[in-house]
């Protein structure tokens, strides 16, 4: 299969390195000009980048891809998948970036989603289909100029479909580029509220922000940042979250259950206990309040979650308390740059009928 890669970042290329290493085509699309430029260039003059994977047994291995480059006209046409791994924030750019080059019967991923699959279809006039991921089949992320180590993966990977009526055809793609991705979400909405990101990235960076700045760089979130209280504003979230969910006929799920669901082989273990192992093994970080985590996840995250709880009359208190303390910190208007339901379906007072004809 052939699978073009947009994004030269951590995601990106892990990504593409498990893909190219199952024996697939790849080519690698750069839509950005500050992040990750070095590694890039270095890239561009060795023809691919060196991998350690420690899911497998610590096998080191060169990724070569078919292309790596800036054309957009290039890598669109070359692709049957066009997996599109930036942050969710370039969504609106990147879909300004491919839509002349796109072809009918094209399959766009958008990893993750947060419904981004309504922005791209402003702009693309084309028979496509989308498909929205809640998280990533692997992490790891780049080691200076040295290579790309891939750290961990999800045993199970759920994935959500546009239109619905495409799932059957689309779910055993992703079985085959990844093992891991056989599991189906209802619609973009359900895969939205179930990005683990949106709920423990502010969080664990609202409550660690003096730890953070204090720390000089040694702030490892995951570890420290969720104690026994922080935990209890987690799962207060969980319930408003579910009560919306529900409102659409979706699947509710406590954030430490489905995170075993996606991050443990053996179901039968305590949830907690789960979470806090995974801890143990995440990557130091973030260094800044000013981070990804606060300036990706808040408005396009919870600003897409409070606006949807709008619609429905259901109390998102905690995720708007969320949103104007993590504004406060980066001084920032992050209300006023949220992913709004209404930004998305071009309508200034959007119903739910409204939200459930566009995610069908």
């Amino acid at each position: 299969m052939r699978i073009t890669i947009v994004g030269c970042g951590n995601s990106g290329l892990v990504h593409a390195a498990k893909l190219i290493e199952g024996g697939h085509e790849v080519g690698l699309l750069k839509t950005s000009d500050t992040v990750n430029s070095p590694f890039f260039d270095l890239m561009c003059g060795e023809g691919g980048f060196n991998v350690r994977d420690e899911t497998n047994g610590g096998h080191v291995f060169f990724a070569k891809p078919e292309f790596i480059t800036r054309d957009a006209a290039k890598a669109v046409r070359f692709a049957d998948v066009i997996m599109v791994m930036t942050t969710t924030l370039r969504h609106e750019h990147v879909a300004r970036l491919i839509s002349p080059y796109v072809s009918d019967g094209q399959l766009i991923a958008l990893v993750p989603g947060y419904m981004g699959s309504l922005i791209f279809k402003k702009h693309i006039k084309k028979k496509v289909v989308y498909s929205e991921w809640e998280t990533t089949a692997y992490n790891g992320r780049i080691v200076d100029s040295l290579y790309v180590r891939i750290t961990f993966h999800n045993p199970r990977n759920a994935v959500s479909v546009l239109p619905s009526s495409c799932s059957a055809d689309v779910l055993p793609v992703f079985q085959q580029l990844f093992g891991n991705t056989r599991y189906l979400r209802r619609n973009i909405l359900e895969s939205a509220l179930h990005n683990p990101n949106m709920i423990v990235h502010p969080i664990g960076i609202i409550f660690s922000a003096a730890r953070i700045e204090h720390s000089g760089g040694e702030f490892w979130m995951y570890k420290e940042a969720f104690t026994p209280s922080v935990v209890n504003v987690i799962n207060d979230f969980d319930e408003q979250k579910n009560r919306v969910l529900a409102s659409f006929g979706c699947e509710p799920l406590n954030y430490f259950d489905a995170a075993k669901w996606r991050n443990e082989e053996d179901l039968t273990l305590d949830s907690m206990a789960v979470f806090r192992s995974f801890a143990q093994a995440a990557n130091k970080g973030p260094a800044s309040v000013r981070h990804r985590y606060l300036l990706e996840d808040v408005p396009n995250g919870l600003g897409l979650f409070s606006s949807i709880g709008r619609v429905v009359n259901a109390d998102t208190s905690i995720a708007d308390s969320i949103i104007t303390l993590a504004g406060s910190l980066v001084q920032k208007d992050l209300k006023s740059e949220a992913r709004t339901v209404e930004y998305l379906l071009e309508k200034d007072k959007v119903t739910r009928d409204d939200i459930l004809a566009a995610i069908v």
